[in-house]
């Protein structure tokens, strides 16, 4: 008879965590290995040393290591268990049970339970070694729930009292200004029990809030300070954009702390309500809220052609807002050179030959200079530096609206949780806040861009003062923040007959309402005009919305068949157009 081959011995698999990066220091991992390693020789059991789990720095209290398989070394093993990639009979060894985990008895004993039901054999080390498989018995079963619990009560109490001690620092620093960690911003230093301003970096953080405040955007920025050699603040040696980002982010420029808990990561969360005026602030609350509403404003152009960012005299003005009212999709820059017509605008959609959509160009210059020469809904304070004007609250209201809107939206979040009342308090206060800022918001927009205001006929146009502008580049980012905190879209139709551009372009305002333009464009080498009047559709029915796309084609017929030698008595839009 022939002898029977041995069977393999079982697969073990190894997890170690540990709460805090002082235990890495510590004792902790060698400890958890050692023992380890005794019960592997001991048994005979085969350790898979490819795929030994470790959580460094991780809390189990939260259940957040059970999360994300891509961080968090258990949330990986769990689903390696899901997908049947580990073998029934296989073990999980751990130093104790809660090292895999310290949540409440409910979803600890439930994920101790799933694992033993996946075949899992979970090995616990201490304080007395067990094995708890599906034939675990009744008794030991009793004592895992008591080791679990225990483990959780260590955890809160330890939760608890590092709170109450947090809570006392926390008063402290509110009523006294004593600094609760020697851990400050970039552009600040503890100097004994006090918070201290280091002016050069200062510096550099309101020079980004000034160019964030002038309408640059963040790659601008970040390439203006690496161009004038502003000393970066921190170890690297050069700005990113990623810094420049987190700079606009901080509250701390305008003195406020939020305290938070755990460590650095995906898991750290804020802890109770900001401290203000805990540092020195180095910008006022309302720059803070200017910067925001200018960075914020920038419509992102993701899966949408850009005009670009270049600050010179063809600073893009509409980038983000431009739509051709035949297809819908965006209307896109290109440049056909100086020998041609320079750079035109055209359907994106028709320029990758998609149905639906028709490409006609037109001339991109004529098109900002007859928008801009009608577009009085844009203050030309807003262009001018030094600008203390309506505008200015008008930043300052969309920066705050847009602050609070996000603290809505991260409270809606923790209605989760458990203190669902108290959220629910926070939630009423900022929703009541929420709309008293809306409505200013709402009446400082009315008085900045009113068509009905007759002080605008006392004004020059943005048009006027780009062409009187020393610094034509400043002038126009400043042009396209005012725009964009106006303006919320533009419909635009092209028509080509011969050498004639015909266009309709209807401009949507914040808060709603538009404006309707003609321009038309004669392309004649030898005799290049234009001009621009106020439209209404002949003999149409109802308004006119250049959003929906089925008034496009009708439209487009009256277009063609415009006499562009009769227009009426509007001359004072007519100009030769050529070269500057």
């Amino acid at each position: 008879m022939p002898a029977r081959r041995p069977s393999s011995p079982p697969i073990a698999y190894s997890y170690v965590r540990f709460s805090s990066p002082e235990q890495a220091r510590g004792d902790s991992i060698r400890r958890q290995t050692e023992l380890r390693d005794a019960w592997v020789k001991k048994t005979g059991a085969l350790l898979d040393t490819s795929l030994t789990f470790r959580d460094e720095g991780v809390s189990g209290f939260t259940g957040s290591h059970r999360e994300n398989e891509d961080r968090n070394a258990l949330a990986a093993f769990l689903k390696l268990v899901e997908r049947k990639r580990v073998a029934r009979g296989s073990y999980l060894i751990v130093e104790s049970l809660d090292r895999l985990t310290r949540e409440h008895i409910r979803p600890a004993l439930t994920l101790l339970l799933n694992l033993i039901e996946a075949g899992v054999r979970v090995v616990q080390l201490l304080p007395a070694e067990a094995i708890y498989d599906e034939n675990v018995e009744p008794m030991a079963l009793m004592q895992a729930i008591m080791e679990l619990s225990r483990g959780h009560s260590e955890s809160r109490m330890k939760s608890e009292r590092l709170g109450r001690a947090w809570k006392e620092k926390k008063l402290q620093a509110k009523k006294a200004g004593t600094p609760l960690t020697r851990a400050v911003p970039g552009w600040l230093k503890v100097a004994g029990t006090r918070i201290v301003i280091i002016e050069e970096r200062a510096a550099a953080v309101r020079r980004v809030y000034q160019l964030a405040i002038e309408g640059h955007g963040l790659g601008v920025i970040t390439k203006r300070l690496n161009a004038e050699k502003v000393k970066p603040i921190g170890r690297a040696p050069h700005w990113a954009r990623s810094y420049v980002s987190k700079l606009l982010a901080s509250r701390a420029t305008i003195g406020e702390y939020q305290p938070h808990k755990g460590h650095a990561g995906p898991n750290r969360k804020p802890d109770g309500a900001p401290v203000s005026n805990y540092y020195p602030p180095i910008i006022t609350e309302d720059e803070w809220h200017r910067a925001r509403a200018a960075i914020g404003g920038r419509r992102s152009t993701q899966g949408r052609p850009s005009f670009g960012g270049r600050i010179g005299p063809r600073v893009p003005l509409f980038s983000g807002l431009l739509h051709d009212a035949r297809d819908g999709g965006p209307l896109h820059q290109a440049n056909k050179g100086e020998r041609a017509s320079g750079p035109i605008l055209a359907s994106y959609r028709a320029a990758q030959g998609l149905p639906g959509s028709k490409y006609v160009a037109f001339p991109l210059t004529v098109f900002e200079d007859a928008i801009l020469s009608r577009l009085r809904e844009i203050d030309p304070r807003e262009i001018l530096p030094h600008d203390e004007s309506v505008a200015a609250r008008v930043a300052t209201l969309s920066g705050r609206l847009m602050e609070i809107e996000g603290r809505i939206a991260k409270v809606k979040e923790a209605l989760a949780g458990d203190e669902i009342e108290s959220v629910v308090d926070v939630l009423r206060t900022l929703d009541v806040n929420r709309k008293a800022i809306a409505g200013e918001l709402a009446a400082a927009r009315q008085e900045a861009a009113s068509p009905l205001s007759g002080a605008w006929r006392d004004l020059k146009t943005p048009a006027d003062v780009l062409r009187s502008a020393s610094d034509a580049g400043a002038a126009r980012t400043r042009l396209r923040g005012a725009i964009r905190r106006t303006v919320s879209g533009m419909w635009c139709l092209f028509v080509a007959k011969g050498l004639t551009r015909r266009a309709v372009v209807q401009v949507w305002f914040e808060g709603g309402g538009h404006r309707d333009y003609l321009i038309l464009y004669h392309g004649a080498r030898s005799k290049q005009s234009a001009r621009v009047v106020d439209f209404k559709a002949p003999g149409r029915k109802g308004e006119l919305d250049l959003r929906e796309k089925k008034h496009a084609a009708p439209l487009e017929r009256i277009l063609e068949a415009i006499n562009m030698d009769n227009l009426g008595d509007e001359p004072a839009a007519k100009r030769r157009v050529g070269k500057k």
